[in-house]
């Protein structure tokens, strides 16, 4: 079961994080609040946003403001003595002007909820006067505001009874920020509790100049349709559950292509007007003079015109966050709304499936990538894959004002799936792989394993390489098994009873000689690993190793040299070793004996020869996809490293003429002590073959050193010593080695 899972795992990650990313995506858009990954795509979409508002972009010709800025406010109360809130009938005057031009609408984002009922004009009440304007025109819309209280029910605040139902009609501005404060959507309509349903007061707008029947048109669950007086559709608005839509940030506050002066020049305007129309076009034309864009004498002719704040100042100021400014004037809604019905162009979110469908989707790609190849390229393709995707994203964006998600797609569904499966891959696999290559490692050497490891598939083609071999054989293992052996046989006569006592010791000795001749082996082993050679294979107690494949190596025959040096040296010390245990066993032997109690066995000195022979010789694998497999080598060369272990005797190194010849390409020192021998006759070759010995003891101050530190006395190089090493090779078979 546990095997079926790590099999079933690439599949199930995936497929695991791919469903919490879909179910976050539900929570984000079924959840009423704002979560941190609803947040981060909501900055997706501001920054898509700015990137939008160019001036080149399509708008509708017929939009215009009049700001209510501080030179306006500055110079009426200088002329007039009056603060904000201006008397109505100064807002009256631009009424009027506005009319005069011709305007086809005009909505004041200001509230008029106060009474002015001061004589302002000709004796008149403010309010009276601003009425009989509202009724002349009847174009004009109202603001009204409110708060959306506890209950979840909104109550509105109105303009004044008497403003009210003179004026055209009223439409909601309230400003609807966003949980991280950002003015990014507004509601289609306010539904109050004694005055039924609200429209907002750009969408009133625009449906006067689209001769929308607002009392006819139909809200579903996500869509407002428009419809004429007759019922035919005319525009179809996309809603949130909550009948929200984004704003369409096509115009800046301060657009070029908007119709806008101050409304200190719509009162002169008026007032200008009044006295005297030839007055009038001549202070038109003095604004032209001091540089005002005015390019006829009714500029707000047919135009829809919103009138409100870009003052500073605590009851004036009307500014917000937006997503295409920190600071924005909050009156450009309204014109960024009205433009977005009359060109019928809508900012639409992706559907909740599609979400999810592009999650799934990003998800397998990211799977499929980060399974099938190999690294660095999965990170690198999910990269490419993810900004691919972004740009696809963008681009929809500013082209069609169709918002993809960008977030829970890409940093979900594409990079967590990396991140699962790569974490995975090194967590499990690498541990998996490590434990494989930590087992074979024991088996053939590293350098093999790392290399079969790496490789996409096996090559069995093997090919030819300058390579240096080396034959190391354990002397004296023979004799000691053989020892063994008689040992046990006569202690299978001595408890011929005792079938199981027998059998227990015959493991024992069985169990001694592995171990001897493995502590030796390993030594021998350690240095091959140590000088980067690969470890081909024992051969009972030979030791077969190769150097410049796979790992390439331009000094192969000085480093394997080196390591049958180095393992000589370790046998010698290993010996001397063991040498001052079997001291010590003599002596316990003694007491042993007194005893009544078995002596402990010496322990067995063993010796060791090397051959070591280059050239070119075939590199590869050998066996099957079905088989045992077997990274070696093989030709002429190998085989003559073979014989001259044959002939290299008791603790000797006899390299060939090639070995020879390699290391005195480049390092001729090494072989300043290194001396040319009779050259032998050796089985499989007809001609004689120059060899050399390798000395392996730097001096014999060091060797007398290492003897007195280890056994505490010097061991006479002479045959009569523990030690032999034979002053020179014999020439013999393989049979006789």
């Amino acid at each position: 079961m546990k095997e079926r899972l790590l099999k079933l795992a690439p599949i199930l990650i995936p497929l695991a994080v791919i469903s919490v990313v879909c179910l976050v995506a539900i929570f984000e858009r079924v959840s009423p609040g704002m979560g941190m990954l609803d947040r981060w795509e909501h900055d997706t979409y501001d920054w898509r946003s700015r990137k939008a508002l160019t001036d080149d972009a399509p708008a509708a010709t017929n939009l215009a403001t009049v700001f209510i800025d501080n030179y306006s406010l500055d110079q009426i109360n200088e002329a007039f003595g009056e603060k904000w809130p201006w008397p109505t009938v100064i807002h009256a005057n631009i009424v009027r002007e506005l009319s005069n031009q011709d305007a086809e609408a005009v909505a004041f984002d200001v509230l008029f909820a106060e009474e002015d009922m001061n004589p302002d004009y000709e004796e008149l009440p403010s309010d009276v006067f601003f009425g009989l304007q509202l009724s002349n025109a009847n174009n004009v819309v109202l603001a009204t505001f409110g708060d959306t209280k506890t209950s979840g029910a909104w109550e509105a605040e109105l303009p004044n009874d008497r403003l009210r139902t003179n004026a055209f009609n009223v439409g909601h501005a309230t400003a609807d920020f966003d949980k991280d404060g950002i003015l990014r959507r507004a509601a289609v309509f306010k539904t109050d509790k004694e005055h039924g349903r609200i429209w907002h007061m750009a969408v009133v707008m625009a449906a006067k100049a689209l001769d929308i029947d607002l009392d006819k048109s139909t809200v579903t669950t996500d869509r407002v349709i428009f419809r004429d007086a007759a019922g035919a559709t005319v525009r179809e608005m996309p809603i949130d559950q909550n009948g929200f839509f984004y704003i369409n940030w096509r115009l800046a506050w301060n657009d070029p292509r908007l119709a806008q002066f101050s409304a200190l020049q719509l009162f002169n305007m008026d007032s200008v007007r009044e006295d005297d129309l030839t007055a009038y076009r001549k202070y038109l034309s003095d604004l032209r003079a001091e540089g005002s864009e005015i390019p006829t004498d009714t500029p707000y002719a047919n135009k829809l015109v919103f009138i409100g704040s870009t003052a500073s100042g605590n009851n004036v100021s009307d500014v917000g966050a937006t997503p295409v400014a920190e600071e924005t004037f909050l009156v450009s809604k309204h014109w960024n709304i009205a433009n977005s019905i009359l060109m019928g162009e809508f900012i639409k979110r992706s559907s909740l499936g599609l979400d999810l469908l592009l999650i799934i989707l990003l998800g397998a790609i990211s799977g499929v990538l980060s399974r099938t190849l190999k690294a660095p390229w999965p990170s690198i393709s999910v990269i490419v894959v993810g900004l691919v995707y972004f740009l696809i994203a963008v681009k929809v964006f500013l082209e069609t004002r169709y918002w993809m998600p960008i977030i829970l797609p890409e940093f979900g569904g594409l990079l967590l799936t990396h991140v699962a499966l790569v974490s995975y891959q090194v967590i499990f696999e690498q541990k998996e792989k490590r434990r494989v290559k930590d087992v074979f490692s024991k088996l053939v050497s590293p350098n093999v394993v790392h290399e079969l490891l790496a490789a996409d598939q096996l090559n069995f083609g093997g090919k030819r390489k300058n390579i240096t071999v080396m034959f190391s054989d354990v002397r004296g293992f023979t004799s000691m098994t053989d020892e063994y052996h008689k040992r046990a046989e006569a202690y299978k006569v001595e408890h011929a009873d005792d079938p199981e006592k027998v059998e227990a010791f015959s493991d024992l000795m069985a169990q001694e000689s592995l171990s001897n001749v493995n502590i030796y082996l390993g030594a021998i082993s350690n240095m091959v690993k140590k000088h980067n050679g690969t470890l081909d294979k024992y051969m009972g107690d030979c030791v077969m190793a190769f150097w410049g494949a796979p790992t390439e190596n331009e000094q192969h025959a000085l480093s394997c040299v080196r390591a049958s040096v180095d393992g000589q040296r370790a046998m010698h010390r290993l010996n001397l070793e063991r040498m001052a245990e079997n001291q010590k066993r003599k002596k316990l032997n003694v007491e042993r004996i007194k005893n009544g109690e078995e002596p402990l066995d010496m322990l067995k000195l063993l010796s060791l020869g090397s051959g070591i022979n280059s050239g070119v010789c075939i590199v590869g694998l050998m066996g099957s996809d079905q088989h045992i497999l077997n990274f070696t080598v093989f030709g002429r060369e190998v085989n003559l490293a073979s014989r001259l272990e044959a002939v290299s005797g008791r603790g000797r190194i006899i390299i060939g003429e090639n070995t020879y010849n390699e290391i005195k390409s480049y390092a001729p020192e090494f072989l300043e002590d290194c001396k040319p021998l009779q050259p032998v006759t050796v089985k499989g070759i007809e001609n004689p073959v120059p060899i050399y010995e390798v000395p392996w003891m730097e001096n014999w101050e060091e060797r007398e050193a290492l003897e007195l530190e280890i056994i505490g006395e010097v061991i006479p190089l002479k045959p009569a010593a523990a030690l032999v090493y034979d002053a020179k090779p014999k020439a013999q078979s393989l049979d006789d080695a």
